[in-house]
């Protein structure tokens, strides 16, 4: 009866919090660990099962409201400071107009008004012209990009000088910004790869040149601890990017570069990885070799 009845709870919560028109587009397997860990964290919802009471009846507080308060408290925590307004159909239409001018610095400008929209590729736009040659100095052009937590980080693939054919793999929790990378990748003339994936549920088993773990560490870590280091160790790429923000949000330093550099250092020690340092202006970027 416990295991029926914690089932019945956690359901509820997930369907209750997917259905809210700010989660409606998230992965439900992202919901689903959110609400698990929520539901597992709460005082009272254990002693409540054990005496067979209904979901959601606790006297201790441990209902299926507070839980699904608390989930939503959690993923706005992990995901709401990156949401802002996207029209994706007028966007797509501004993009088709660049695309079919057949002028690149046409599609760079307006790949650049889109990169803008996202708070994560809005601080690299100043370093665009020179990250991925950096990158790519140490790791070879790749042929297939794997991007976790993608974003609108497939709109740069104008800096990135990609031979034709190369792909990008981009994953990310939004079904929706999935559903609409797929199509400006086809419009940029790639294969439509981006899939809607949690990458802490589910780690991805795609081989690739190079993996690309952008401003994810931190999102990660707030989640599960470690969990940075063991989703590295379970790519199939021989080159991890790991890069770090700078810069709080709202633009203070507040030693975050330090801190950083000294725990990825720390980690990369730790499992013997070689890595590459490199310093942008609002980033911090390691190039992981994971296989000599």
């Amino acid at each position: 009866m416990r295991l029926v009845a914690q089932m019945v709870d956690l359901d509820a919560v997930v369907s209750a919090v997917a259905a809210s028109k700010k989660y409606r587009a998230l992965c439900e397997d992202t919901i689903r660990r959110v609400a698990e860990h929520e539901l597992a964290a709460m005082p009272g919802l254990a002693p409540s099962l054990r005496s067979g009471q209904a979901p959601g009846s606790s006297p201790k507080g441990g209902s299926v409201k507070a839980a699904i308060k608390a989930t939503r408290r959690r993923l706005h925590q992990v995901y709401g400071a990156f949401g802002q307004g996207f029209d994706g159909e007028a966007i797509y239409r501004r993009l088709e107009a660049a695309y079919q001018s057949g002028s690149a610095a046409e599609i760079q400008t307006t790949c650049r008004q889109v990169l803008e929209l996202h708070q994560s590729t809005r601080e690299r736009l100043p370093a665009i012209d020179r990250f991925y040659p950096a990158i790519w100095a140490v790791t070879g052009k790749p042929h297939t990009i794997l991007d976790l937590g993608c974003g609108l980080n497939p709109l740069a693939l104008p800096w990135m000088g990609l031979e034709e054919g190369a792909r990008i793999i981009a994953l990310d929790v939004d079904r929706e910004r999935i559903d609409w990378l797929n199509r400006y990748l086809a419009l940029a003339g790639r294969e439509p790869l981006a899939r809607c994936q949690d990458v802490l549920a589910h780690p991805p088993g795609d081989a690739a040149d190079v993996a690309l773990l952008l401003k994810m560490g931190p999102t990660l870590e707030r989640q599960d601890p470690g969990s940075t280091g063991r989703l590295i160790d379970l790519l199939h790429s021989p080159y991890v990017v790991v890069s770090f923000a700078v810069k709080s949000l709202g633009g203070r330093e507040k030693g975050m570069a330090e801190n950083y550099q000294r725990q990825f250092v720390e980690l990369a020690a730790s499992r013997g990885w070689p890595a590459a340092e490199m310093r942008f202006q609002s980033e911090l970027v390691f190039v992981v070799l994971r296989r000599a």
